[in-house]
């Protein structure tokens, strides 16, 4: 249980730097690429685009982030309440 907890942990941190490259670099370099184009899939699903003045935000990776969130916390919860043997 603890594995999966980390392991969600690992993933917002992998989502974090993504999001956060994709304003540096917008295209990534060959070395990366394959990480992140396995992550842009699962974050084209949540994607949901407000329109913002010319352009638009999209805060599918805030919803991706707090899925994850809620997940970690209903596992930690279980994981501290000893209902697994």
């Amino acid at each position: 249980m603890l594995l999966l907890i980390n392991l969600l942990r690992a993933v917002q941190f992998i989502v974090l730097v993504r999001v956060m490259l994709t304003w540096i670099m917008p295209s990534p370099p060959r070395a990366i690429l394959p990480l992140t184009s396995r992550i842009d899939l699962v974050l084209k699903r949540f994607q949901v685009l407000i329109p913002a003045g010319p352009g638009f935000i999209d805060i599918g990776p805030m919803l991706f982030l707090l899925l994850i969130e809620v997940i970690n916390r209903i596992l930690i919860s279980v994981v501290l309440s000893g209902a697994l043997p």
